[in-house]
Order: structure tokens, then sequence, then C-alpha cells
């Protein structure tokens, strides 16, 4: 395997482990970048085009014997629930064995599976993060299905068929949308004199003046993590920008968004109105707690908002806050993840089937997902679905799931490509010596000379 796909592979779970992805992982958290281990960079010399196994020895999905599939991916309070009720609906005889793991964990385990060339240990599906699907494409080809026999790639939103392709071809199946929200307590902020309007059309100066304000009523504006440049993600595409540009190249010198986003995190550095935590446990208990005002993330954080079932009724969701740079907006995605078929795994072709039946084609199972955990997809047929009208009661009555779908299409689209991971990488080795004082122009510089070197 090339050096540079091997330092892609390897900056990818090292990345992941900041606060992004689909919710928790359940396990100790998506943001716990204490628990990854990095990935053996010594070069394996196996093919990543793993052979076909033909001894397969696989139930054919209408034959009537009961088919086990497995599934590696993270969070059981989000993902795993997704695929109890898509078992639910799947009109088929299979039965899902989902295999719980930390998000980093999980896409290092599937890394270090298809380097090693050996099938047998292969899981028949495995969830990765948007951001890091295109570097497994590239990296293992022949070792995903394709899934254009079996799904219409036009019923989802664009922006996700481009993330799941490859060389032309498209492989996954698209699920949920990061769709972006500013999660804020109503108590809180109407404290600090802030009405429903007013969070409504937030800059990024006005969210840092509230956290001035909130602090004066004993409240903490939201979490920060000195470690953690998750946010830049939501930042970056709410400007129609991101860490590089359409050539993959560091896009770091010349990005005035950018620069904002460094001049934001040394700001909340410096405040005294933010929550320090260190990972996702923290974080989590941090808005469960009651610790915090805000929380900027994808939409995918419902999941663990709601688990604070004491705060029903005293949260809602605004569009997120805009950069003061030319052509920044208020929406923005961070996150999202898709289903992929193990090419070479036991139960491939059952597997494909059960997905393209149940995420790729049920506006049932959406209707479900929506009004059960607010988890969105990105399945353009179920848009109309129910659930989208029904108020929620946590969040006030507001028709979160309606307003999150009015923001998706407003996201601008970015060219994200292979190297999101190495970028942030760099970016995230130079922020101590930013924060200590140093010239924004010149880390710059040095982060792109690091992230040059990452991806040679």
């Amino acid at each position: 395997m090339k050096k540079r796909l091997v330092a892609l592979m390897m900056m990818a779970v090292l990345a992941v482990g900041t606060v992004t992805g689909c919710g928790s992982d359940g396990t100790g958290g998506s943001t716990d970048t204490e628990k990854t281990d990095a990935v053996n960079q010594e070069e394996t010399g196996t093919d990543s085009e793993a052979p076909a196994d033909a001894a397969k020895d696989e139930a054919e999905p209408d034959s009537g014997e009961e088919t086990e599939i497995t599934v590696w991916a993270w969070d059981a309070s989000f993902n795993g629930y997704a695929l109890e009720e898509a078992q639910k609906v799947y009109d088929g005889n299979v039965k899902v064995n989902f295999v719980e793991m930390a998000k980093a964990d999980c896409l290092q385990k599937i890394h270090t599976t298809l380097a090693s060339g050996v099938t047998d240990d292969l899981p028949d599906v495995v969830l990765i993060s948007d951001l890091n699907a295109p570097g497994y494409l590239m990296s293992y080809p022949g070792a995903f299905r394709p899934m254009e026999d079996l799904l219409n790639y036009d019923d989802f939103a664009g922006y996700k068929k481009s993330m799941l392709s490859y060389d032309g071809t498209a492989y996954g199946i698209p699920f949920d949308t990061g769709v972006a929200g500013l999660f804020y307590r109503t108590d809180y902020v109407e404290e600090a004199g802030y009405t429903s309007e007013d969070m409504n059309n937030l800059t990024w100066e006005k969210y840092l003046e509230l956290g001035e304000k909130l602090k004066e009523n004993g409240h903490m504006l939201q979490t920060y993590n000195p470690n953690d440049i998750a946010e830049f993600q939501i930042m970056l595409q709410s400007a129609g920008k991101w860490f590089t540009d359409e050539t993959g190249s560091a896009d770091f010198k010349n990005n005035e968004a950018l620069k904002e986003c460094f001049e934001i995190f040394r700001t909340l550095n410096e405040s005294d109105y933010v929550k320090v935590v260190s990972d996702w446990t923290e974080f989590a208990g941090a808005i469960n707690g009651g610790d915090v005002a805000c929380v900027l993330r994808g939409s995918w954080i419902s999941s663990t908002i709601i688990q604070g079932e004491d705060q029903s009724g005293k949260w809602a969701v605004a569009p997120v806050p805009a950069l003061s740079v030319s052509g920044a907006t208020n929406y923005s995605n961070q996150g999202g993840s898709s289903w992929f078929v193990l090419a070479n795994s036991k139960n491939s072709e059952a597997a494909a089937d059960f997905m393209a039946k149940t995420f790729g084609g049920s506006t049932e199972l959406y209707n479900t997902l929506l009004g059960g955990k607010n988890i969105m997809g990105t399945y353009l047929p179920a848009s109309s679905v129910e659930a989208y009208s029904v108020g929620s009661d946590f969040y006030g009555g507001q028709t979160v799931n309606a307003d999150l779908a009015q923001w998706l299409g407003k996201i601008p689209a970015v060219a994200t490509g292979a190297f999101s991971a190495e970028a942030q990488s760099a970016l995230l080795g130079v922020m101590p010596e930013y924060l200590a004082g140093g010239d924004l122009d010149a880390v710059l510089e040095e982060a792109e000379t690091q992230f040059e070197q990452l991806i040679q």
C-alpha cells in the first residue's frame, strides 16, 4: 500500500476522535482522542483489493433460511436503534448482529481488517462517516460492493452520492444527514434577554456576546475542548469554504473563513463563559447536566440532548451563527454517515438486499426514526412523512424536523475531498502555538507544510 494511503487512513482514524460524526459512540464517545491508537504505519505488502472468497456459504435473501448479517458501527442509541427498526420493516428472513464499538475503533478496525486481506474477519456492513468514506474507497478498490444496481441515487440528497462515489461508481447506502443547528436552552437565553427571533438571526459576534450575558446569570455558553476543532467544519461550510480546495490541496493561508475560525477559537479559549471538557463523556455530561446553554452540532446530537428528560420543554433549535466573511450563511452541515456493504463478506448479497430495502427504500423506516429519535435521513421520498409535521414536546412544541429539513436545502455545497482528516490534524497540530500568541499567518503556513508531509 502506498505510504500516502497509509497516512490517509492513519490520520482519518485519529481525526474522528473529535466531537463529530453521528452522535456519541455509546462506549466513551466519538470525541475521545486518548482512546484512539495510531494505525500501524508499516507497509503491509498486501494488495488492497482483496480476492473474492470462492467458498462463500451464503443463504439467498429469499430462500426462507434465516441469514445473520454482521454490522459494525458506533452508538447503540442512534445507529443500533436504527438497525433494530430496519429489521422490523424488512420483508425477509434476516437477523442483524449489531457489533458496537467506539467510532475511532470501528474505523480503525475496518482499515486493519481490509489491509490484512483476510476476508473471514469482515463484517457484512460497516458504518463509515461521510468525511472518511472517500479515503476508504480510494485505498481499498474492490473491497466495497457497488450499490447502483439496487439503489436509485437520485432518491437521495445530491451531496451524499458524491461522498460515496469513487472513480465514477457509487458505493454505500446513504443514511443520516448532519444538517447543523444551534441547540439552546430557552430558559437560560431568556434570562440573558434574548428572544427566539434573536437566536434565529445570530452572527458569531452576537453569539459570543450572549456568552458574556449568560455568565452574568451563572450559566456557561457552551463546552470548549482545546483539542477539538469540530465546530470548524460547521463554520467553514456555512460560508461555502473547506479545509482543502477542489484539487485536494490545503486551503489555509488565504482562507479568510478559516482565519475567522481560528480567531473565534482563541476567543473561546480566553473566555470565562465556556465549560472546558476533554472527551465525549464530559461533553455529554455538560449538556444533560444543565451546565451549558448552547450546543452547536449536526442534527445527530439531538439523540444525546433528549436523554436529559428533566429538561423537556426547555430546548429549542435555531440556525447556526454566521461568520462575517463574504458569502457567509446561517446554514451548514456536520457529520453524517452511510452504510457500506463489504463485497467479500460471507453474507454480502443478503446484506445488500436488506440495506437497499430499508435504509435505501423505506419511507416507513424513516418516519419511525424521525419520530422516535429525530434521526433525519437523506432519502428524499421520505421528506413528506408525518413525523416532519409533528411538534416536539422536548423542544417546546417546535417542529424541529421540518425546520432542519428546510435548512438542509440552504447549506452551501463544498468539495470535501479525501484529505479532510489530514487537514484538521495539521491545523490542530499548530493550535497550541497560535493560542500561546503565535502569528496566525505564520502558524497557518506551518500547518500547510505539515499537511503536505502527511499526504506525501
